[in-house]
């Protein structure tokens, strides 16, 4: 049986490029309880942290309220999470025609850093090949007072209860109208 009430920590989300002494890893802590969330994350790296409490996001101590523009899908630069070679060139055998909408196809080997560059409106979204919980916990409960989306690549939203247990193929983290154009292509 499942608490209802439970933290998602992890303290080193991207060891990859830790340990290679780049700056695109982070960490992460969220509680969730029933539903309401609360979540931080915090690249050192680059000096950056976001959490949010029940009301408010912050982002290095101060009330953020985004202020977001995204040029059209085409324009877009896409963050694409996929761990091992074999993912990679699997997917992209399979089942990845729908990155050809984007520009520029980034990935930071962390699911944290591109994360705090979408809440800060820097990219407009990401995919995720088979997260779990505890890189996206902190993602998910600042997202979702922003209003960005979380879900699987058919657009359902995800519930942290949910990703325990059950981690989707995908997890798509954004801002609505790119996260929606995603899906479209995805599921065209």
């Amino acid at each position: 049986m499942m608490s209802k009430e439970f933290f998602c920590i992890d303290p080193l989300c991207g060891t990859v490029p830790y340990s290679n002494n780049l700056t695109s890893w982070g960490l992460t802590v969220s509680f969730f309880s029933g539903n309401k969330s609360v979540g931080a994350i915090g690249c050192p790296g680059i000096n950056e942290y976001i959490y949010c409490d029940q009301e408010n996001v912050y982002h290095n101590g101060e009330i953020y309220k985004p202020d977001i523009s995204f040029p059209e899908m085409i324009d877009m630069t896409l963050c694409l999470e996929i761990e091992q070679g074999k993912n990679w060139s699997n997917l992209f055998k399979k089942e990845l025609d729908w990155v050809n909408n984007f520009s520029y196809i980034n990935s930071f080997a962390s699911a944290v850093y591109p994360g705090l560059q979408i809440i800060k409106g820097n990219l407009p979204i990401m995919a995720i090949y088979k997260i779990s919980l505890e890189h996206v916990g902190g993602l998910m409960a600042i997202g979702e007072k922003l209003g960005l989306k979380s879900t699987d690549s058919f657009g359902n939203n995800l519930n942290p209860d949910s990703l325990i247990n059950n981690v989707p193929d995908w997890f798509i983290f954004g801002w609505p109208e790119a996260h929606e154009n995603l899906i479209n292509k995805i599921n065209k």
